[in-house]
């Protein structure tokens, strides 16, 4: 891996760059060249944000250059879109999903009843196993890892029956393409800004596992 390699960071549902850029900061000192990206992922589906990040992998990643995605939440299923693009995954080296809801979201799937939130809410349509099923991302050749949270909180992680992070059930971020997953002791809010998990996404990105 060359010094100086570009790591594009991809936000999760209702945030914006800003949220990433605790990662941004310990990536870049282990020798990052870190591209924090924003979108709108409230008010438009997830394939919006698809086509913006596969067109910065199409038109500015040199042709023999490759680059390194991490997604948090629903930004790892905007990686996912993206990697089903041969064009755009052979342009990536690894990529990690820091609590990514692959297999869906039991809070998405209790909003998609709720028509006046999910019109307006458009991603949270998307965070469903039946349309999630349509990206498989092991056709890529692209290496991924997950790194799920397990710490529910108090509010809305006791909706969800099984073990959480507060807005995501730590089994569904495994996948069986997955290259290597597992299970830090942090909330869904908490668990991209930690140090541990920017050291554990260094070692990812240089050996293809996170120990």
């Amino acid at each position: 891996m060359q010094l100086g390699a570009k790591v594009f960071l991809i936000h999760g549902f209702n945030k914006s760059a800003a949220d990433m850029y605790p990662l941004e900061r310990f990536l870049s000192q282990m020798g990052y060249d870190c591209i924090t990206l924003s979108f709108e992922l409230r008010y438009h589906p997830f394939e919006h944000a698809a086509e913006v990040l596969s067109g910065l992998l199409k038109n500015k990643v040199l042709r023999d250059e490759k680059v390194f995605l991490v997604g948090h939440s629903t930004g790892g299923i905007v990686i996912r879109k993206v990697l089903s693009d041969p064009d755009c995954a052979r342009k990536v080296e690894r990529a990690v999903l820091i609590a990514t809801p692959n297999q869906g979201s039991g809070l998405a799937g209790a909003a998609h009843l709720i028509r006046p939130f999910t019109a307006v809410y458009k991603t949270l349509f998307s965070i469903t196993p039946a349309f999630l099923s349509g990206y498989p991302f092991a056709a890529s050749g692209v290496e991924v890892g997950a790194i799920a949270g397990d710490r529910a909180g108090l509010l809305l992680g006791k909706l969800l029956r099984q073990r959480n992070d507060g807005r995501v059930e730590t089994a569904s971020v495994w996948l069986p393409d997955i290259k290597d997953f597992l299970i830090l002791p942090y909330h869904h809010k908490q668990i991209h800004h930690q140090q541990e998990t920017a050291r554990l996404i260094n070692h990812f990105f240089r050996h293809g596992s996170f120990h």
